[in-house]
């Protein structure tokens, strides 16, 4: 009966110390925001052609 108390409360504490451990590790800072475009970049920004070869299968 104290081992079935003593497991359960083990569990207990374990379920939530894993919960804390994933929310500290889900904080991760935010991306740096990106340069503002320059004139060069903007000429860059065309749309390029499909590459060829093998893709995913749709099903």
């Amino acid at each position: 009966m104290v081992a079935a108390a003593w497991l359960a409360v083990a569990t207990v504490v374990g379920v939530l110390v894993g919960r804390m451990i994933r929310h500290r590790d889900r904080q991760v800072p935010t991306a740096p925001d990106p340069p503002p475009p320059t004139s060069s970049d903007v000429e860059k920004d065309v749309p390029t052609r499909r590459m060829s070869g093998r893709s995913r299968r749709r099903s």
